[in-house]
């Protein structure tokens, strides 16, 4: 940036103290200000660009930006996106990696913070208009930007490389193990009773105590079953086990986690799935090749992945595979980030112009 932009830039932040992360912004439950004075600012804003898309339901733009001063008066964007919900009459404002607040028309007094915000992003956006700035992802403040790293950059690795290929090479091998014909509850919860070993968990008691002990318990009825009947248990899994409930689940997860899964035979395979337990589930593929178990596990690539660090994560945003956010500061490395760059929304030029406005400040 040229000298002369940097001090126009600056005049505008100085103007409209903000400190943006004390802006209560969430996704799920965002806050709602009834403020006329901010409605009117969100529709100044909405009145310098075209939408970038729009249906019936609403006109939504991306991307606004906010610019912000960091140490050393080190000049940096943050991406504000705006949606205007037509049948409802409200604006969402959208904090990029942050979260939305909602806008709706109303006598009270309006927060400062989100009022400086929304001039702030006017004024820049009028300066953009005139000079036309273009703004990479290296100008955009890191912990508003989303992009992604291995793993590896981000803690240390569970199992090496070499550990994860002779894994693959023994779990091809045991794929030419098959069951021949069908099994019982009591085979099942045989097969689960390893699972619970390996996870040095007490396995003192009974086939289906340890179950109800270590499973997620929504069974579906299948611990009504006789362990030894192979006939009964097929047709439980014909007809009964889709009831709504977890009954493969053996080691239950959290309230926002899936525990280890254990399938009964497809095609002569038992089927074993992570859920959310990585190591756990490594511990147990690894015994089960050991003790030579008949298995599949479609998620054993990605979960080795995981574990030697070489999956890719997103940073500033929430992961599924493995199930965690990763935020800029978690990053060690920060120059192995590979930053999706953030298109700026495109500017109403010739209405600006009628405005006749030779200041940038609202």
């Amino acid at each position: 940036m040229l000298d002369e932009d940097v001090k126009e830039i600056l005049g505008i932040i100085n103007s409209y103290p903000l400190v943006m992360y004390k802006i209560d912004a969430n996704y799920i439950n965002p806050p709602t200000y009834e403020s006329d004075e901010l409605y009117n600012l969100a529709k100044r804003l909405e009145d310098l660009a075209y939408p970038t898309r729009e249906s019936d339901y609403a006109k939504v733009y991306y991307n606004f930006f906010c610019p912000v001063k960091l140490k050393n008066s080190i000049i940096r964007f943050v991406p504000i996106g705006l949606a205007y919900l037509k049948k409802y009459d409200i604006y969402e404002i959208f904090i990029n990696t942050r979260g939305k607040i909602q806008i709706r028309r109303g006598n009270k007094e309006a927060d400062k913070l989100v009022k400086n915000l929304l001039l702030r992003t006017i004024s820049f956006s009028k300066f953009q208009i005139n000079r036309g700035l273009i703004i990479t992802a290296d100008y955009i403040d890191k912990h508003y930007l989303e992009g992604k790293v291995k793993l590896k950059y981000v803690k240390d690795p569970i199992i090496t490389i070499e550990e994860a290929k002779e894994i693959l090479r023994k779990y091809k091998d045991n794929l030419s193990r098959k069951i021949e014909g069908d099994i019982s509850v009591g085979d099942y919860l045989r097969i689960v009773k390893v699972i619970y070993e390996t996870l040095g968990l007490d396995v003192n008691g009974e086939l289906k105590e340890l179950y109800r002990r270590y499973a997620d318990g929504r069974d579906c009825g299948m611990m009504e079953l006789p362990l030894d009947d192979a006939i009964a248990f097929k047709k439980w899994l014909s007809n009964e086990s889709y009831c709504g409930g977890h009954p493969f689940e053996v080691v239950r997860g959290g309230l926002f986690t899936y525990g280890i899964h254990l399938y009964p035979p497809e095609d002569g395979r038992y089927v074993l799935s992570p859920g959310d337990y990585y190591e756990e589930f490594y511990k147990v593929v690894k015994e089960f090749l050991r003790r030579k178990i008949p298995f599949k596990s479609p998620e054993l690539l990605n979960v080795l992945k995981v574990l030697t660090g070489l999956a890719e994560v997103k940073v500033n945003e929430i992961n599924d595979f493995p199930k965690t956010i990763v935020l800029y500061e978690d990053v060690r490395d920060k120059r192995k980030i590979k930053w999706e760059e953030i298109e700026e929304v495109e500017y109403r030029r010739e209405k600006f112009k009628k405005l006749n406005s030779n200041s940038y400040q609202y």
